[in-house]
């Protein structure tokens, strides 16, 4: 089968993201305990993962090429494929397909994630804030509170 290794680096691609959704479900847990030290390794993971995806759709771009190559192909669509290899054709089709699907919960995932990043952020800043108050008229510098209050805080987790 010519679109037998395009078909091999679809469902590997398939498969990565599968394995991230379901990474992905589990972070809600770490927003909600704020463990930095199992969020900040969830980052690293994401990083990792979203190389892996390069590399795969880099695979996947070599193989559909080289497939379009040997069946005489000037443009590559699943039209064409199928009117060349019919059952390979379908086995792509079915894997985008999948693809596509893990792809969107992925995204529904990470808009979620965000959200809770965000109300994280809050707790977060509200507990510092209660820490170190800003003073309400003068620092002990003697600046006004306004300038004062983004000396005190630090940008950085």
């Amino acid at each position: 089968m010519v679109l037998g290794e395009a078909v091999r680096a679809a469902r590997d691609l398939r498969d990565a993201l599968a394995a991230e959704v379901d990474s992905a479900r589990g972070e809600r847990s770490l927003f909600r305990t704020l463990d930095a030290r199992a969020l900040l390794d969830r980052a690293q993971a994401r990083a990792a993962f979203q190389a892996r995806v390069a590399r795969l759709e880099e695979r996947l771009r070599e193989a559909l090429a080289e497939a379009a190559r040997q069946l005489g192909l000037t443009e590559v669509t699943i039209a064409s494929l199928a009117g060349r290899e019919p059952a390979g054709a379908a086995a792509l089709s079915r894997t985008f397909g999948e693809v596509r699907a893990l792809s969107s919960a992925l995204a529904e995932l990470d808009r979620l994630n965000q959200h809770l990043a965000a109300r994280a952020l809050r707790v977060v800043r509200g507990y510092v804030d209660a820490l170190s108050p800003t003073p309400s008229a003068y620092d002990r510098r003697g600046q006004r509170a306004a300038a004062a209050s983004g000396a005190v805080h630090s940008s950085r987790v």
